[in-house]
């Protein structure tokens, strides 16, 4: 049970973010996005709700995104651990060690909305739309910088073949290696495209066209546009690379498979014309 949420469990489905009001500052608060898992199963997650009916008071909220992200706004480091206990049982194919990312909420009701290079967020109010917003964006930059690093141990896995292959004219590549490569690829654009849905505005600005602006600033700040793309050109080289490399593992099993029939053929005249000496 969260401290001080008031919510009911409302079971309408799959969803795709949940929310729940926290105790915290009316005007400041500390902004934690916590990758525990590929997923989250969001069913029957008590405590969490709609984000739209949640009652806030001030900076304090948790939202649950199902591709596996955590994020909490104005919470204690008891009730961090109490959220990341009560999800334990939901998270599917939990990390060992959470992927996390971390930013700053002031609210200044007569100051513009900025966001600072350092991650310090300045909002005009906490309303639950903006703190989801905020949420959004902070969980979509975490799910990212999972994959850049798992990018990057797809290209040096990779690298080896490709240098053995450029140096001595051929590469010796266990299959499993090539498609362990090729499935990172394919798993990390189905999180980036598919799941997070890294390059496409929330569906909460459909319904709150105002806080457009907002969501820019945000997105430029944390480089979502530009860091999804570069992640999209480094997976078509990954992705051509591994395809090439599994071609030619491809071809060297067949050749050996043509070898292996050409040397039964073979064997078998060899044995018909040594019969035919014997009579």
């Amino acid at each position: 049970m969260v401290e001080g949420s008031p919510l009911r469990t409302i079971s309408v489905g799959i969803r795709e973010v949940l929310g729940a009001a926290l105790p915290g500052e009316p005007t400041q608060g500390d902004v934690r996005a916590l990758l525990l898992g590929t997923r989250v199963d969001t069913r029957n997650l008590k405590d969490f709700a709609e984000p739209e009916t949640l009652n806030l008071s001030g900076v304090g909220a948790a939202f649950v995104f199902r591709y596996g992200v955590l994020v909490l706004i104005g919470a204690s480091a008891e009730t961090e651990r109490r959220l990341i206990e009560h999800l334990s049982d939901h998270v599917i194919e939990p990390l060992a060690t959470p992927e996390t990312e971390t930013a700053w909420i002031e609210i200044l009701a007569d100051r513009e909305e900025t966001v600072s290079a350092d991650g310090h967020i300045r909002l005009k109010e906490a309303s639950r739309e903006r703190l989801l917003l905020t949420a959004t964006v902070v969980a979509r930059s975490v799910v990212l910088a999972r994959d850049e690093g798992r990018i990057a141990e797809a290209f040096d896995r990779v690298e080896p073949l490709i240098n053995e292959l450029r140096v001595h004219g051929r590469a010796v590549m266990p299959i499993r290696r090539v498609m362990r490569s090729i499935g990172d690829v394919l798993a990390a654009q189905h999180r980036v495209v598919g799941r997070a849905q890294i390059m496409e505005k929330p569906d909460l600005l459909w319904d709150h066209p105002e806080l457009d602006r907002l969501y820019g600033r945000l997105e430029a700040e944390f480089e979502l546009g530009d860091r999804a793309r570069a992640m999209e050109r480094k997976l078509e080289v990954i992705g051509d690379a591994a395809e090439w490399l599994l071609d030619l593992v491809q071809d060297k099993r067949s050749l050996r498979l043509e070898l292996a029939v050409i040397g039964l053929i073979a064997f078998e005249v060899a044995l018909n014309i040594y019969e035919l000496w014997r009579h």
